[in-house]
């Protein structure tokens, strides 16, 4: 149940939140809500979709290729959308109109929008086939609890991001405005970093230290952008609050006055509704992470070495129970290079590097009959093990000869930059 509350929750506290500023600016700036956000919802969950199936059921999709064109489309939107915002903005105050201009933000707000749920939604896809992996049956409470936490999850994204907008829609339009900005240009920041986190992995760009220091900063700090956002939740909780608590009532007819009280606790309903889902996601990623991952160890390499003939040999009898068998070999500049084995059929052995290049050399681990990557808390696919891709692990190259796995010391001396 925890593993799929936190997966989640982690996967959708930010776009909901960023789902439901994108419809407030709808709103301010004179578009049609339900068609605006309609048509750009739709948009992103059939490419999610499409993106979910070609995941699921071919080798075609990559994670980091659909994230990389995602995520770019967002930043080159991202600019011109706020800047016609603003320009829309300043038009309904002065409760003028411009076609062309209304258009242009309707178009690029719409798209952006359809950015944000084709980002967040394939694993909301994706995870339920995760549920019964390893087990013979669905009819069991693991699957169960794995279910409850996941729809939980969503239906407390779904109370967040409405109450979110609801909240929005009580304060001041000018004030909105602008704290939207302020949020989506935080996303677009760490939309940036997400961008070059996979380009240096993919070596698509040159080395940069300041920016390989961001990456592993924000990788450090797996909750930073989070925890931002759940600020930007406490803010417009405060804000409804203290609204409340200022609002004059002298001068007023009783049935004014009535009104107007109603609104105040109507108000300070809806701040202690995001006040609760914020403590609920800022327990779920911290907390209730510690709890689900603290039984998590990686076990010691075992180690290892080349033989008389210069290869390094494992038995196969001894990685023959279907069990993950780590190995630690000793470089020549004394860099210890893991990796693992693991049998996946009759004639088959998955073979890679106890590292992938997403999580870098985090490990796996083996939970029950699944090879779980011990940072991210991905479930391997064992028959993908020694392909690339994903979060795999980083293949390595073998042989099986009279019983025996043959592995080159070379192919391990030149991948000790990933243990280091």
């Amino acid at each position: 149940m925890l593993q799929y509350l936190i997966n989640v929750t982690d996967n959708t506290f930010i776009t909901a939140i960023i789902s439901a500023l994108i419809m407030t600016i709808m709103r301010i700036n004179g578009l049609q809500l339900k068609r605006s956000a309609t048509v750009g919802v739709l948009i992103g969950m059939v490419v999610a979709f499409i993106y979910a199936i070609l995941k699921r059921n071919t080798g075609y999709a990559v994670r980091e290729f659909y994230d990389l064109t995602l995520l770019s489309t967002w930043v080159i939107l991202i600019l011109p959308t706020l800047i016609l915002s603003w320009v829309c903005f300043v038009y309904q105050k002065k409760k003028q109109s411009h076609f062309v201009v209304t258009r242009l933000f309707n178009v690029a707000i719409t798209l952006c929008l359809a950015v944000v749920v084709a980002l967040f939604m394939p694993n909301l896809f994706l995870y339920p086939f995760e549920f019964g992996v390893g087990m013979e049956s669905i009819f069991n409470t693991d699957y169960l609890y794995k279910s409850v936490g996941y729809w939980l999850a969503i239906m407390i994204m779904l109370i967040i991001a409405m109450f979110v907008y609801r909240v929005c829609k009580q304060l001041s339009n000018t004030f909105v405005v602008a704290l939207v900005s302020l949020a989506l240009v935080i996303f677009t920041i760490q939309n940036f970093i997400t961008i070059a986190q996979i380009l240096i992995v993919r070596r698509f760009i040159a080395y940069q230290q300041w920016l390989m220091d961001l990456v592993i900063f924000v990788l450090s700090h797996v909750n930073f952008f989070i925890f931002i956002f759940i600020i930007v939740s406490l803010v417009l909780a405060f804000v409804i609050y203290l609204k409340g608590k200022t609002t004059p009532l002298n001068g007023q007819n009783p049935a004014q006055i009535r009104r107007i009280k109603a609104n105040i606790r109507r108000d300070r309903r809806a701040s202690l509704v995001i006040l609760a889902g914020v403590a609920i996601t800022a327990y779920t990623i911290t907390r209730a992470r510690y709890i689900y991952e603290k039984g998590v160890e990686i076990s010691p390499a075992e180690p290892i070495t080349a033989s008389n003939n210069g290869l390094i040999l494992v038995p196969l009898d001894k990685v023959n129970d279907g069990n993950l068998h780590r190995f630690g070999y000793e470089t020549h500049d004394g860099t210890i290079v893991r990796f693992i084995i693991i049998k996946k059929s009759e004639n088959a052995y998955g073979v890679g590097l106890d590292a992938c290049d997403i999580c870098g050399a985090s490990g796996y681990y083996q939970r029950g009959d699944q090879v779980v990557c011990s940072l991210c808390d991905v479930v391997m696919n064992i028959a993908t093990i020694g392909f690339p891709g994903g979060c795999n692990p980083v293949p390595l190259k073998f042989d099986i000869i009279d019983g025996n796995m043959l592995i080159k010391p070379m192919h391990l001396e030149a991948e000790k930059h990933r243990f280091k």
